[in-house]
């Protein structure tokens, strides 16, 4: 059974959305993947799919802090995917994605919407503020890395850059 924080006692909210050329049906496969979640959500966590319906978080914190976590997907209907942290989770946090025809059949919209119960409450933000781990970020980022995946099979980055110079050392 899933037992995440209940909803008023999760504090940080991020929610983010983007227009794929893409049927809701294939997306929701490519996100089904048992690779995708690994790959979307690498700057933030490494993801590790233990089955189908479960994977295993862990995500470095500020000064040297690992935080782990399982989140289990629940049963959806066809234009949503929802999961949640399971017990004894380091970082309790709940998520949903739903699927919505674009206008003018210009393919799907994809809305996510993650909730964080940070470490340490109120001193847990600011930390993770300082350090720049603002989940409207984190998932706004997993959801550009989506749907760069959808449209072109990879997702970009800029390391390493294997044509780029060693700092004037490459004569």
């Amino acid at each position: 059974m899933n037992a995440v924080a209940e909803e008023t006692k999760l504090d940080a909210d991020a929610r983010a959305a983007v227009t794929i050329g893409r049927s809701a049906d294939e997306l929701r496969a490519l996100w089904l993947r048992s690779d995708t979640q690994s790959r979307i959500w690498s700057h933030f966590a490494d993801v590790t799919p233990l089955d189908d319906r479960v994977a295993e978080w862990v995500a470095q914190g500020p000064a040297g802090g690992e935080y782990r976590w399982r989140t289990e997907l629940a049963n959806s209907g066809p234009n949503e995917l929802r999961w949640s942290s399971l017990d004894g989770a380091d970082v309790a946090n709940a998520g949903t994605l739903v699927f919505r025809p674009a206008p003018g059949d210009r393919g799907t919209e994809l809305h996510l919407d993650v909730r964080f119960d940070p470490p340490g409450g109120a001193i847990g933000q600011a930390v993770s503020k300082m350090f720049h781990i603002v989940p409207k970020e984190i998932v706004g980022k997993a959801l550009y890395k989506f749907r760069a995946l959808a449209i072109t099979g990879e997702i970009p980055t800029t390391d390493p850059q294997p044509a780029a110079r060693n700092g004037g050392t490459d004569r």
